[in-house]
């Protein structure tokens, strides 16, 4: 499954990791090694990144939202993301299932 991970950093650790031994690249570097994305982006007007990851370890996304969280000071956003293939192959049966389910508890 693919998945978007997202993050800014906040400015006091952007700060830091720009004064930091080599700057930002070993930090960029060591999450790119972590999570060997298929593509990512590096907003050009703020601390930023995108990174597209196709994986089925959650443990893996787990370590990288945590080292994201200790060295950025903020939060990842991990989004599931599909091909229109994907999204036809699954969206009919979970919506489906989900009025079955809301029907069921009268709503």
């Amino acid at each position: 499954m693919r998945y978007m991970v997202r993050f800014e950093v906040s400015m006091e650790a952007g700060s830091k990791i720009d004064r930091s031994n080599g700057g930002a690249d070993p930090v960029i570097g060591k999450l790119l090694e972590l999570l060997k994305p298929e593509t990512f982006y590096v907003s050009i007007f703020k601390r930023e990144l995108f990174v597209i990851v196709n994986t089925e370890d959650m443990a893996l996304l787990s370590e990288a939202a945590h080292l994201i969280h200790l060295i950025g000071g903020t939060n990842a956003e991990v989004t599931p993301i599909m091909t229109p293939n994907e999204t036809m192959a699954i969206l009919p049966g979970a919506i489906g299932n989900a009025v079955k389910t809301a029907v069921s508890l009268g709503l």
